[in-house]
């Protein structure tokens, strides 16, 4: 069991730092082993910082993410990998981008030999990037693949940049989202997202743009 949250923005203002907090000690529930962050800057640079333990630890780092566009976060419950390699812990990469996600492919050792897949720890979150980078296509396109070759519930958010985009996938794990005047906020657990909380549709992928300036 992790806990992932995320941000992206509706016209340009960054996250609400306060609110963020509030959703990474609320997302630390699920999981205390490592904390990681992704964001993308209002330049368009993709960004990353992750370290072993819980977050409360780490939340002075949100302020890295103040004028973000994008923001994805994850509390790890480690499965597979020690969170004292933080090669182990999210967000890992996919392709150009970068992704956290709450779940256990329970056929990773599978898909690594089908795939010849090579990894740098030993996470089974790792493949998820590993997978999206092997497909060609359009980002929603590859999810939908990849999607399609694991076993096992998940929920992925994902950024990459130029144009700054999230991916975000669910089957099965929860995950939330709620908007506020600054854009829309995503996590595990309902609690400290804004207006009316709703569950992500099930069994969906979707991908959201923002194009850094306009």
């Amino acid at each position: 069991m992790c806990g992932i949250f995320g941000f992206a923005t509706s016209a340009g203002a960054g996250p609400d730092i306060d609110r963020l907090r509030r959703i990474a000690l609320v997302t630390q529930t699920r999981g205390m082993h490592a904390f990681g962050l992704a964001w993308i800057d209002r330049q368009g640079d993709l960004q990353a910082f992750k370290r072993p333990g819980p977050a409360q630890r780490f939340l002075d780092e949100l302020e890295r993410v103040r004028g973000a566009v994008m923001v994805i976060g994850h509390c790890r419950y480690a499965t597979h990998g020690s969170p004292l390699d933080n090669r182990n812990n999210h967000p890992h990469a996919a392709g150009a981008g970068l992704l956290v996600h709450n779940g256990v492919v329970q056929n990773d050792h599978d898909l690594v030999r089908r795939y010849g897949l090579q990894r740098r720890g030993e996470c089974d979150s790792e493949t998820l990037g590993l997978l999206l980078a092997r497909c060609p296509g359009g980002l929603a396109q590859r999810s939908v693949w990849m999607a399609s070759q694991i076993a096992g519930d998940f929920a992925v958010l994902g950024l990459w940049r130029r144009p700054a985009r999230m991916l975000i996938a669910r089957r099965g794990r929860p995950l939330c989202w709620g908007q506020s005047r600054a854009g829309y906020y995503f996590a595990s657990l309902p609690e400290g997202l804004p207006g009316r909380p709703t569950e992500f549709s099930d069994h969906s992928t979707r991908v959201l743009a923002y194009e850094t300036g306009r």
